[in-house]
């Protein structure tokens, strides 16, 4: 090992290397990336960058300036074992996941590990207590709190404040330009549609080489208010096979006018979680990866974006913009989007928006008089180019034009056919753009039948403030079925339906922020043989605001509580039971929660409050558990809530919760020494394999070592599931015995018990 650091450090003095800037390079190994500053890490931004070395462990780390040592950390999670040095020029250099300290901190590190009794320690210095020289050896690359061995490396302002230090003296050699992955147009509100749908959509794109850009392989129809992200990731020379890393900027252009900017070269700690806002939070939930948000929500305070302010970069397409964004032409828009890294490659994508809404054809309905069939509709579009009737006679396989109609200032259709026997007609506008709507309508029999459950089916899906209802018809309907919102105080209100297809349909509802409570939406049709269908669909809603709210099940033993300030904007939640299953280790005790909306992240931390029977006779063991996208169960928490029968624990978005029994205990399997081992070093190492499968173990002194009753110092590793130790002080010959405890979040507790011989 001596010899490799030996030949890295010769190679860097030789290649120029070990400089960075005005600062010494920090390692003793050729620089290359595993990560870049402003990563995306699950509510945080990555706040420095992480320095590759190669699979190994134990390169010297180095005073990047004159200066002394301000703090050390040793922990099992996080940061691991790092150093902090308060440089000359006041800022601060940051050395994590080490495997060890230089022998001046180490001793530090052990006396105050020894006078807690505890592997983890926090130490603050003064400027005269250990004073380091440029170039100094502060510790040595391992992967302490972190599963690959690497460096992570910050430079911080006076302030604390994490600094990007590509842009400061620590850049790696990079001629590569970024990659554009994909992009994605996302409908801010209830009335924002893209290609006709409330829902995010990715849109791919190609690499076109006699343009030296990337192209979007489609154009979308945009209209209301629409964000932009991308998903894209840059790569430097060393490791362009490897790794990938944030980009430095991005830039929106409408029309070739700037719009939008954000660069990452500077946040504070306070605002870190604001990290859901810079990204797309809905994108990542729904699995589609992680993309850039190219415009500015409410809430978010970063100082990334320069001159722009909440609500900049959003398109606004047939509407006014309300405050900032950009508003489009109607038609034809270019998007231009400009993807940068520190060392200046850069990489353009084009997108071209149609700016416009789909005809809406509403109410259409059919009646007979004396052999002629009247078909009415109502046409909502600015300008449609063409509007005709079409007839079909086969149950709505195939249509004929039977008449192409003018419609009236009010948007009127108001046409009499010869009716043919058994024909169902259609009404459908097309404007100049291509885009379409259309309704279908058949007459109705003379009698219609009593009003039946069945006929009708939904599908609901929820949004922060709204819903969307998909409505199905088992059978063809005379005319689009009719939705009634039952508001409480405010009365009834009939929302649009426009038709998706010959069965489906499709309605919003909005939510009301003075309603509290259930919605209740009753549909009604009538099929074209005059079978009538009635169904209510409930809507649960809770305003959730600046103020606070508890969001209830309708049971009463499920609640989300938010304090003041906790969420960004306000949103609509819901907590509603269903069944389901624990596993084989993990118990179910109640029933499964599934709240919502999903893709909201919160400002901080929410409460979820779970209860469970009276006379349950083991609350300790419980713990509230996060349903996974991959099916499985994560433990949340485990705080119990005195005389309420309930547990609760804190979430930072939603998701589907229930209480799960956990009475299995943890895995503890002693490796070192081997049994009845008889060892000739005085200082053995001791090491064992532990693990749970349920709650899993949260805590360092959840896990005791004990050698001769004598409690040890053990470091945890959780990737490896591994806790180790060492004797401080030299064995007698004998026998000794070692015991190593563990009790996991639930308090189920585990003791192995060996013993070896010191020859």
């Amino acid at each position: 090992m001596r010899l490799i650091l030996l030949l890295c450090s010769l190679c860097m003095a030789d290649s120029g290397i070990a400089k960075a800037g005005d600062y010494h390079w920090p390692m003793a190994a050729p620089p290359a990336l595993n990560s870049s500053f402003g990563e995306y890490r699950p509510r945080r931004f990555h706040a420095g960058l992480d320095f590759k070395t190669w699979g190994k462990e134990g390169y010297p780390v180095l005073a990047v300036d004159d200066g002394y040592v301000w703090r050390v950390r040793t922990s099992p999670w996080g940061y691991g074992k790092v150093v902090y040095i308060r440089l000359k020029d006041g800022r601060t250099a940051v050395y994590a996941h080490l495997s060890g300290f230089a022998p001046r901190v180490q001793a530090v590190v052990e006396a105050e590990q020894e006078r807690r009794g505890f592997y983890s320690v926090n130490l603050f210095f003064k400027p005269n207590q250990i004073q380091v020289e440029r170039g100094e050896t502060l510790g040595y690359s391992g992967s302490t709190g972190s599963g690959v061995p690497h460096l992570h490396f910050e430079i911080r302002d006076r302030n604390q404040r994490p600094i990007n230090g590509l842009l400061h003296g620590f850049e790696v050699k990079d001629t590569v330009p970024p990659t554009v992955q994909s992009l994605a147009l996302i409908p801010m509100d209830a009335g924002s549609r893209v290609s006709d749908r409330t829902d995010a959509a990715t849109i791919g794109v190609k690499w076109r080489p006699e343009l030296k850009r990337y192209v979007a392989r489609t154009a979308p129809m945009i209209s209301g208010r629409i964000g932009v992200s991308i998903k894209t990731y840059d790569r430097a020379d060393a490791t362009v096979l490897s790794n990938r890393f944030a980009p430095f900027r991005l830039r929106l252009y409408v029309n070739d006018r700037e719009v939008f900017e954000t660069t990452y070269t500077i946040f504070a700690y306070s605002q870190v979680n604001q990290v859901e806002l810079d990204r797309n939070f809905v994108l990542k939930v729904r699995g589609a990866g992680i993309y850039h948000n190219l415009y500015r929500s409410r809430g978010n305070q970063l100082p990334m974006y320069g001159k722009y302010k909440v609500g900049d970069g959003v398109l606004y397409a047939g509407i006014s913009p309300s405050g900032a964004g950009a508003a489009l032409e109607p038609g034809r828009n270019r998007l231009r989007l400009l993807v940068e890294d520190a060392a200046g490659n850069r990489s353009r994508v084009d997108l071209d928006v149609i700016a416009n809404s789909a005809p809406r054809v509403l109410d259409a309905r059919a009646e007979l008089k004396d052999g002629t069939v009247r078909v009415r509709a109502r046409v909502r579009d600015e300008n449609p180019q063409k509007v005709v009737v079409e007839r079909s006679s086969n149950g709505g396989r195939s249509w004929v034009t039977v008449s192409a109609v003018d419609v009236d200032a009010n948007g009127r259709v108001d046409v009499e056919l010869a009716h043919a026997p058994d024909a169902v007609y259609r009404v459908r506008a097309r404007d100049r753009f291509k885009a379409e709507g259309f309704q279908v309508c058949a007459p109705v029999p003379p009698q219609v039948s009593d009003t039946k459950p069945g006929l009708l089916g939904c599908d609901v899906r929820y949004y922060p403030e709204f819903a969307v209802l998909n409505i199905v018809s088992k059978r063809l309907l005379s005319a689009p079925p009719v939705v009634t919102l039952n508001r409480l105080a405010n009365g009834e209100t009939t929302p649009e339906v426009i038709q998706r297809s010959l069965y489906g349909y499709e309605t919003v509802v909005r939510f009301d922020p003075d309603v509290q409570g259930e919605i209740a939406a009753v549909l009604s049709a009538v099929d074209r043989k005059g079978a009538a269908g009635r169904s209510v669909v409930h809507l649960a809603q809770t305003p959730v605001g600046q103020r606070g709210a508890v969001v209830r099940s309708p049971d009463g033993k499920a609640v989300a509580r938010f304090d003041p300030d906790d969420v960004y904007e306000p949103f609509f939640g819901r907590v509603s039971a269903a069944p389901g299953k624990g596993t084989k280790r993990l118990k179910m005790v109640g029933s499964q929660y599934q709240c919502g909306p999903e893709d909201v992240p919160f400002r901080r931390k929410a409460e979820i409050v779970l209860r469970y029977p009276a006379d349950f006779n083991r609350p300790e063991r419980l713990g509230i558990y996060r349903l996974t996208r991959g099916g499985t169960w994560a433990f949340v928490g485990n705080r119990a809530v005195r005389g309420r029968h309930a547990v609760a624990a804190e979430v930072s978005s939603f998701s589907t919760y229930a209480l799960l029994l956990d009475e299995t205990p943890p895995l503890v399997r002693i490796r070192h020494p081997a049994p009845r081992a008889k060892v000739s070093d005085r200082r053995p190492r001791l090491v064992a394999n532990i693990g749970d499968r349920g709650s899993g173990i949260r805590r360092e002194e959840d896990i005791l070592m004990h050698l001769d009753g004598k409690r040890l110092i053990a470091e945890y590793d959780p990737e490896a599931g591994q806790v180790k130790a060492r004797p401080r002080q030299p064995l007698t010959a004998g026998t000794h015995k070692l015991e190593v405890v563990v009790t996991d979040a639930c308090g189920n507790r585990t003791r192995a018990v060996r013993s070896f011989t010191v020859r």
